[in-house]
C-alpha cells in the first residue's frame, strides 16, 4: 500500500493541476452522499418506513452528542459536525469497494477538514467571549504559559488529522500485509472489520474530536 494521492491525470493537460484519485474519490462520496440524501428525505411521512428510521436514529444521535456538550446549541451545530461525521464515514467506508481509496487516507484531506474545525472553533470562542476576551485565555492560569498555550492550541489540527490519517492508512496497512502472508486465510473478514466498523469509529473519534475542541473553545 503507498498513503497519499496518487495523480490519475492532468486538468486541461496541465501539469500544475493534478487530478489524484483522492480527488476523484472525494467528489465521488460527496455525489453519494447527496443522492442519498435527496433519495432519503424525498417522501417523509409520520410512519417512517426503514430508511426514514435509519437516518432519523443517525441524526438523532448526533443530536444528542451535541446537545450533550453543548447545551442548547445542538441544532446551530447539527449541520456543520453532521456533515463531518458522514463525510468522515463515508470516505472511510468508500476504500472497502475494489478499485477505490479511503480520500481520508491523504494527510492533504485530514488535515484540511482539521484545519476547518480549528477556524470553526476560534470564530466561536471569539463570538462568545469577544476577541480580547478570547485572546486574554491563552495567559492563564499565569502568563508565563502563553507560548505552550498558543503552541498546544497550533498542534491541535496537527493531531487531529493525523489521528485519522494514520489509522486509515495503518489498517490499510495490516490488511496489505496480511494478504501478502495468509491469501486467502482470513482476509474477508478483516478487511471488512477494518473498513466498516473501524471506519465508523474513525469517523465518530473526529467528530467527538471536533465538538469537543469547539466545546473548550466557547468556554474561553
Amino acid at each position: 500500500m503507498n498513503p497519499g494521492p496518487r495523480v490519475v491525470t492532468y486538468l486541461f493537460g496541465n501539469p500544475n493541476l493534478p487530478v489524484t484519485d483522492t480527488l476523484i474519490v472525494s467528489w465521488l462520496s460527496i455525489i453519494l452522499i447527496v443522492i442519498f440524501a435527496r433519495v432519503a428525505t424525498k417522501r417523509l411521512t409520520l410512519k417512517p418506513g426503514r430508511l426514514q428510521n435509519a437516518v432519523e436514529l443517525l441524526i438523532t444521535s448526533i443530536h444528542d452528542q451535541l446537545e450533550a456538550m453543548l447545551p442548547g446549541e445542538a441544532m446551530r451545530f447539527l449541520p456543520f459536525i453532521g456533515t463531518i461525521f458522514i463525510y468522515v464515514g463515508v470516505g472511510n467506508l468508500i476504500g472497502t469497494v475494489p478499485g477505490l481509496v479511503s480520500p481520508t487516507g491523504d494527510l492533504n484531506l485530514t488535515l484540511g477538514l482539521a484545519l476547518v474545525v480549528f477556524l470553526v472553533s476560534h470564530y466561536e470562542g471569539v463570538r462568545d467571549n469577544g476577541l480580547w476576551g478570547y485572546l486574554k485565555g491563552f495567559g492563564e492560569p499565569v502568563i508565563f504559559l502563553l507560548p505552550l498555550n498558543i503552541v498546544g492550541e497550533l498542534a491541535r489540527p496537527i493531531s487531529h488529522s493525523f489521528r485519522l490519517f494514520g489509522n486509515v492508512v495503518g489498517g490499510g496497512i495490516i490488511i496489505s500485509l496480511i494478504y501478502q502472508v495468509a491469501p486467502g486465510l482470513i482476509p474477508v473478514p478483516l478487511h471488512a472489520w477494518f473498513g466498516l466498523f473501524v471506519g465508523l469509529i474513525q469517523a465518530l473519534i473526529f467528530g467527538m474530536i471536533a465538538i469537543a475542541y469547539i466545546s473548550v473553545a466557547k468556554s474561553g
